[in-house]
């Protein structure tokens, strides 16, 4: 049966006795399928494993590999979770139909255009509607636009299994809030937004969210009201942050430093700080066109969102253009330059190099003619970003004496292996050090490096 005729069948088509009708799922033990081993479905997977059977379901054959063998690349669970007696690594989608719950934590990506990628959510949802028990609860944490759940994910759901939602199964949302590289806030310290299209879904969903989240939960009153509220949390630090870059461009042209003037805002009590960087990643840099989107289809040009996304986007031409700069002030070309970008992950302590704007630094860099070296230890090199002309380095004497440094990641590796003195020895004394992550004292840096921080 397909999703319109369902809807469209007379009542006494769909009524059933009361008897015949599945029961929810006891949610203190209820078996849980995580569909999306990364950063957000590892840690539910290992947290649900606890209080019942674990499903952990992937399509990277390699990934399913090492999690078997303990080895977690993100960083966010540890050997003794992932060897849980409870848990099951699979590929096989058929396993689906053990779960009495299926968590969906996909990937929602935009494709080449920056429009919405909505491929991974639907094959999910068809593999879920394929291997579907009856009376399981289906619940989507993936960060979407409102309505992405009921009206794109929900009819394939409906078509793969010719069953009901509300009779059958029950969809569910709650959006994952998780912020990798982030280790002392994790999922069970993370309040969580919960809804679902009805009273009796939603209590038990607060039973289950209960056995792994120990901070509090919110009732969303309605699927559309959750995905809107989780889009919106990452769209509110993307504009916020592009203020603090276009005025930390404005404000180095009048030469001030926007930290210094972020600390005097600072001062007066319902000023919020935001602190000026490379936005890139897989949620702040992409959701926001998920909104683009949505606009468009119902003639909203969303002018603020747009304009935000256009200035996080110029931040690392901004950087290739200060490095020019300095290098010139010094009477030397940026071409055949020798270059040292410290950093590709896009976040701090993240392993994570997915849509870093670090690619697009030295993209611009190689472009106008610089060599660039990459020196980034923790970074999880496991598909092309970008930075297509930049060495990558192990060791960073490999490419020395270096013309210019820039600092595009505050990773704690950084802090306790590379002093000034280290960076010192392999550069140009003389050489612009560009801080973006303000990693290296100013004072300190004077004596060899012309040095630059926002």
């Amino acid at each position: 049966m397909s999703f319109q005729q369902a809807a469209a069948a007379p009542r006494a088509a769909v009524i059933r006795l009361v008897s015949d009708l599945p029961t929810l799922p006891n949610p203190a033990s209820a078996s849980v399928a995580v569909i999306g081993l990364g950063y957000v479905g590892l840690p539910l997977l290992a947290g649900f494993a606890k209080g019942g059977q674990a499903i952990g379901f992937d399509i990277d054959e390699r990934k399913l590999s090492a999690l078997r063998h303990g080895e977690d690349t993100t960083g966010q669970v540890n050997g003794a979770d992932l060897a849980h007696d409870n848990i099951e690594f699979t590929s096989a989608a058929g396993a689906l139909n053990k779960a009495d719950v299926v968590v969906v934590c996909v990937p929602t990506p935009v494709n080449h255009a920056n429009r919405p990628d909505y491929g991974p959510l639907i094959a999910a949802s068809r593999a879920i509607g394929q291997n579907l028990k009856r009376g399981a609860v289906v619940i989507f944490e993936s960060t979407v636009d409102p309505g992405t759940t009921e009206d794109r994910c929900l009819p394939v759901m409906v078509e793969a299994s010719g069953m009901i939602e509300g009779v059958d199964f029950h969809i569910a949302y709650s959006p994952e809030r998780v912020s990798p590289g982030e280790h002392t806030r994790r999922v069970t310290d993370i309040k969580k937004i919960i809804s679902a299209r009805s009273d009796h879904v939603l209590d038990f969903m607060e039973g289950l969210y209960a056995r792994i989240v120990k901070v509090g939960l919110f009732r969303a009153s309605s699927i559309r009201v959750a995905e809107a509220a989780k889009i919106l949390e990452n769209t509110q630090r993307d504009v916020n942050i592009a203020l603090v870059n276009e005025m930390m461009q404005l404000f180095d042209a009048q030469g001030i430093r926007v930290s210094e003037v972020l600390a005097a805002a600072g001062s007066k009590w319902n000023f919020h700080a935001y602190f000026p960087g490379l936005v890139g990643g897989h949620c702040i840099s992409v959701d926001p066109f998920y909104l683009l989107n949505a606009g468009r289809a119902v003639g909203l040009s969303m002018e603020v969102v747009a304009a935000a996304r256009a200035t996080n986007e110029r931040t690392a031409y901004f950087l290739a253009d200060k490095v020019t700069e300095m290098l010139a002030e010094g009477r030397k070309s940026l071409r055949g330059a020798k270059i040292l970008v410290l950093g590709r992950a896009f976040k701090d302590n993240c392993p994570d190099i997915r849509n870093s704007k670090a690619f697009s630094l030295m993209d611009t860099l190689w472009n106008r003619g610089a060599d660039v070296y990459s020196f980034d230890p923790i970074a999880e090199d496991d598909h092309f970003e970008g930075g297509r002309g930049a060495v990558v380095i192990d060791d960073i004497e490999a490419g020395g004496p270096y013309d210019a440094v820039i600092v595009t990641a505050a990773h704690d590796v950084f802090k306790q292996q590379l002093d000034l003195a280290s960076l010192e020895s392999v550069s140009k004394r003389g050489a612009p050090l560009v801080d973006l992550r303000r990693l290296y004292d100013v004072e300190g840096s004077g004596d060899h490096f012309q040095y630059w921080a926002p």
